[in-house]
């Protein structure tokens, strides 16, 4: 992780700099942006296999993306306050607002997306990589109240799928021939193993 010299007063203004078209950047409530390593070529393998999947399953295919959009979060854990979830998707209003910027992003204020995904890195649970992705991440979401948080975790072999309930998430965990069940795509069937392999087309 290499940092910045250059301070923000918020997301907004790093959202409309030169930076923010840079790389794979995120902001610490600090103002300070730092730039992530490149992602794990596995981890990046079933994201976009997941991707094509649900965009199959999407009345808009444009409205699923794989590590692309940005999403304004309340600083938790390692005070990020933008997130790029792995697989994001989308309202059809977001569209709209993001064609008015010049970066994909949904900031404060915007309805929330419909379903994030993550795909873990690994790490034991008391690794930022864990406690990002379970601990962290899930307070963010759950905030933007998010329909559905899946975290795809192949280090432990095992899908978490959080649904949001009386404005908290309850979770569900699902392993081998488990089959995964969500709300906002009550057509997708899909084992656990099959999606920790990457193996859904």
């Amino acid at each position: 992780m290499t940092f910045t010299s250059v301070r923000y007063k918020n997301y907004e203004e790093y959202l409309y700099s030169d930076l923010a078209s840079e790389g794979d950047l995120r902001l610490l409530s600090s103002g300070e942006v730092i730039e992530l390593p490149p992602e794990d070529e596995e981890n990046t393998y079933i994201a976009d296999e997941f991707s094509e999947l649900l965009k199959r399953l999407s009345a808009d295919r444009r409205l699923v993306k794989s590590s692309s959009i940005e999403i304004q979060v309340r600083p938790v854990g390692d005070n990020r306050v933008n997130r790029k979830p792995d697989i994001i998707v989308l309202q059809p209003e977001h569209l709209k607002r993001m064609a008015e910027l010049r970066k994909g992003a949904i900031l404060f204020g915007a309805p929330p997306p419909l379903l994030v995904a993550e795909i873990v890195s690994p790490g034991s649970e008391r690794t930022e990589n864990y406690r990002r992705d379970y601990d962290w991440k899930r307070q963010q979401y759950e905030w933007w109240q998010i329909p559905e948080y899946w975290i795809i975790d192949r280090h432990r072999q095992q899908v978490a799928v959080f649904i949001l309930g009386e404005n908290i998430y309850e979770g569900t965990y699902y392993y081998g021939s488990d089959v995964i069940k969500s709300t906002v795509f009550p057509m997708l069937r899909v084992a656990a193993s099959k999606l920790l392999s990457g193996n859904l087309l």
